[in-house]
């Protein structure tokens, strides 16, 4: 190395890692915390430099416990998933761990060292990979189920409306009512897995985004009150680029949804606005967008229902197909879109929709 070089120590590169590097001696003390185990763990090294490991782990004691077994028993862990406990946020992130025992260069056993490795990126790609290979697969089986069942159910109907006419008797001609109104619900049911497989063929021009939700009320009117639905649309909202059919099927799934969940006197807010700088995606650039917030004051979603209400075939109605708003959400996607929504139980629902604007010349 040339004279005046500057020299990298090894505290350099400990530094610089971006895994955090915890070490212990025998006595299980902290000897070693590098600054990203202080960012993974949210524990500042002043306060556990020097101290027992244990005790400052209380909320993470399998890490201090497969550091004691290496540094014990010599048990060495290679990459082992564990649940990390973080002490500001409160949250819990994935991490893997490997260990190993440290020695000094005469050979004598001085401590223990763990790698730990933030997870969290990983799983969530993970998760997102295998979210998009079980949908994929979700939709070639619903296609195929769907045609699959058409034939037969059509023959059941036929049959089932052609004993109707003939059969006299008031409890048989009551059962035969039954089977074609099942068989007309199973028939929504198929046409609903179809439309989720389907690959979109969108015909999009512009279209008047308060003309839509208005169709989509005067269509839900019947059976609510004087005061069930609520508008508040900003007049200087722009055309939408959309397939304005497409887009009836959205909100008539989100309003239906919020008329089912409130009671004879609740109320169900429309909200529309223009985004002037609007960022679909971290990193991109601001674009026009238009908000369609549809709320209600009705029942709301439990937490533990709220993360699956976009999952194929999930449902929480007696006769719902669960296909209803992940095709919503489907659909939304396909424009260009993005679709948030917010649930507190006893208190109500509220479903945001942004669409893009019509931009002319573009």
């Amino acid at each position: 190395m040339k004279q005046g070089q500057n020299q990298i120590s090894f505290e350099d590169i400990l530094e610089s890692l971006a895994e955090g590097v915890i070490a212990v001696d025998t006595e299980m003390q902290v000897s070693v915390y590098n600054q990203s185990a202080e960012k993974i763990t949210e524990i500042s090294r002043s306060l556990i430099l020097g101290k027992p490991l244990e005790a400052c782990f209380r909320r993470n004691p399998r890490i201090a416990e497969m550091l004691r077994k290496t540094l014990t028993d010599g048990r060495l862990f290679t990459e082992y998933d564990e649940k990390l406990f973080r002490r500001i946020t409160g949250d819990t992130i994935p991490i893997g761990v490997t260990t190993s025992q440290v020695v000094d260069a005469r050979g004598e056993l001085v401590g223990a060292a763990a790698l730990i490795r933030d997870l969290s990126g990983l799983k969530s790609l993970e998760a997102g990979s295998l979210r998009k290979e079980r949908l994929a697969y979700i939709g070639t089986f619903a296609a195929s189920l769907a045609h699959e069942i058409r034939n037969p159910l059509s023959g059941i109907r036929g049959a089932a409306q052609l004993l109707s006419r003939k059969v006299k008797e008031p409890n048989l001609s009551e059962y035969m009512e039954v089977i074609i109104k099942e068989a007309d619900r199973l028939n929504v049911i198929l046409n609903d897995m179809l439309d989720f497989a389907r690959p979109a063929k969108l015909n999009r021009a512009p279209a008047n985004i308060h003309q839509v939700l208005d169709s989509v009320v005067f269509l839900l009117q019947e059976g609510a009150g004087p005061n069930t639905f609520v508008k508040s649309y900003d007049p200087s909202i722009p055309d939408v680029f959309a397939d304005e059919n497409q887009l009836k099927q959205v909100f008539l799934n989100l309003v239906k949804n919020a008329k089912e969940a409130i009671s004879e006197s609740g109320s169900i807010h429309i909200t529309t606005r223009a985004i002037t700088e609007f960022h679909l995606v971290e990193g991109s650039g601001p674009g026009r967008m238009v908000s369609i917030v549809v709320s209600d004051n009705g029942c709301g979603i439990r937490p533990e229902d709220l993360e699956r209400v976009f999952t194929p075939f999930f449902t929480t109605k007696p006769k719902g197909s669960g296909l209803g708003m992940a095709i919503t959400l489907k659909i939304v996607k396909e424009h260009g879109g993005l679709l948030k929504i917010d649930s507190e139980p006893g208190k109500g629902t509220s479903v945001a929709v942004y669409l893009p604007v019509f931009e002319r010349g573009a």
